[in-house]
């Protein structure tokens, strides 16, 4: 009866793991994925008969490949994360059974009041690290892999320095409670000494964030205030430019005026539509911080005489994407556009679109050209590939990891007639 109630505890404490790590980062298991749990679950469940508390290694390190290769490194943290619930529901559960039932003869009483607290316990903890897990999900730290490796070899160090420091035996309850409330303790800082400093590194990184959009809407309005400030300029003066006309006219020297037309005249209209084109079509996009960043961009390329084009035709108020991660995607789609365009000699060209679907998604589009010899498609989502050098190619393998990991947004990403073309569709999380 003993050997089955380590088995079963052995099983239950294994399926945990994958339901909490289910609440942690809200995945997905397929068909597939049952079938590793099971691969995962039945070698540790034998490994634990005959090595006891040693088999966890092979969890712990079974589990962290196989949700390595489905979130990578979030996957990993979410292992890790999980153990250490389980650790602390374990410790406390225990705390609070034997603080209830002080006289442990009755061992039934006992082993239903543990399970039940230790069910409840790591359930509470699973949506508290959840609500963690979010906040992180939908900041730049989810992305920067030295602050997650580091993370989870912290995580790592100090699941061995308990495991190793942890006693083999208990000579009476009140060991049992002191050793439960020094390692719970330990877990509990551990916790609250990562979190802080990942909100602290996430608030300074918001910090920087907010003055860049300050910064970038600050350029959008001088850039209007310019623009106007010409336009004023130009109905003062446009009665004595019309004036300089007329004495070909008088002297009916089509010849003079169409020359004087076309060397004069029309480059002032140019520059004027230059200088236009870097707001026209965005003030039908109502999101401000993506204006503010569009706007930067529209001139750095037109600094680096790059002809642009932007079209919204319809008002888009909101766009189903946290704004960290949408600027994010346009800023890596128009850094590769400008960056390619300056590669083309003959006439580079960009263009960008917001599409709206009705009410069901929004379309992000970037159009430029690009050189007859570009790689494949498939080829440029690779990390560390790169057209411009070794070791430089992380935007598009960052804009995949991006996509992949919102549900709600698709990547579409074509070459056509010299053409490099990526539509970004974001659905409404309602349609």
């Amino acid at each position: 009866m003993a050997i089955l109630n380590t088995i079963m505890l052995s099983v239950s404490q294994a399926v945990l793991l994958f339901i909490i790590i289910k609440i942690l980062i809200n995945v997905t298991y397929t068909l597939r994925g049952y079938f590793t749990i099971i691969g995962i679950i039945i070698p540790s469940t034998i490994l634990f008969f005959y090595f006891d508390t040693r088999s966890m290694f092979f969890l712990l390190i079974a589990s962290g490949i196989f949700m390595y290769y489905k979130h990578r490194f979030i996957g990993v943290a979410s292992v890790l994360v999980g153990f250490f619930i389980l650790y602390t529901a374990n410790f406390l559960s225990i705390w609070l059974a034997t603080s209830i039932l002080d006289l442990m003869s009755t061992q039934y009483i006992f082993d239903f009041l543990y399970l039940f607290l230790f069910a409840v316990l790591t359930l509470f903890f699973s949506l508290l690290g959840r609500f963690f897990f979010t906040k992180l999900s939908t900041s730049d730290l989810s992305f920067n892999k030295i602050y997650l490796v580091v993370v989870c070899i912290f995580l790592f160090i100090v699941l061995l320095l308990i495991y190793f420091y942890l006693p083999n035996r208990i000579v009476s309850v009140g060991d049992a409670k002191i050793f439960v409330v020094m390692y719970a303790v330990l877990i509990i800082t551990t916790a609250i000494l990562i979190i802080a400093i990942s909100f602290s590194i996430i608030r300074q990184i918001q910090y920087k964030r907010n003055m860049r959009e300050i910064e970038n809407y600050y350029k959008y309005t001088l850039q209007i205030e310019k623009i106007n400030h010409e336009m004023r300029k130009f109905r003062h003066d446009y009665v004595n430019i019309l004036s300089t006309m007329s004495d070909f006219i008088r002297e009916n020297d089509m010849e003079g005026l169409n020359q004087y037309f076309h060397e004069e005249i029309l480059p002032m209209q140019d520059s004027i539509q230059m200088n236009a084109i870097k707001i026209n079509g965005i003030e039908n996009l109502k999101v401000r911080e993506i204006k503010g960043l569009l706007t930067t961009k529209i001139l750095q390329a037109q600094e680096n005489n790059i002809r642009i084009s932007i079209e919204v035709p319809e008002p888009i108020e909101k766009i189903e994407m946290p704004i960290i991660n949408l600027s994010r995607v346009i800023g890596i789609l128009l850094d590769n556009a400008i960056e390619a365009s300056e590669k083309i000699a003959d006439d580079p060209l960009i263009r960008i679109a917001f599409i709206k679907n009705d009410d069901d998604s929004v379309m992000f589009i970037v159009m430029n050209k690009c050189s007859p010899d570009m790689p494949k498609v498939h080829t440029l989502f690779q990390e560390n590939f790169s057209t411009k050098g070794k070791n430089r190619g992380l935007g598009l393998s960052t804009l995949k990891e991006l996509t992949d990991s919102t549900s709600n947004v698709l990547l579409d990403t074509t070459i056509d007639n010299n053409y490099f073309i990526q539509k970004v569709e974001i659905l409404n999380k309602d349609s």
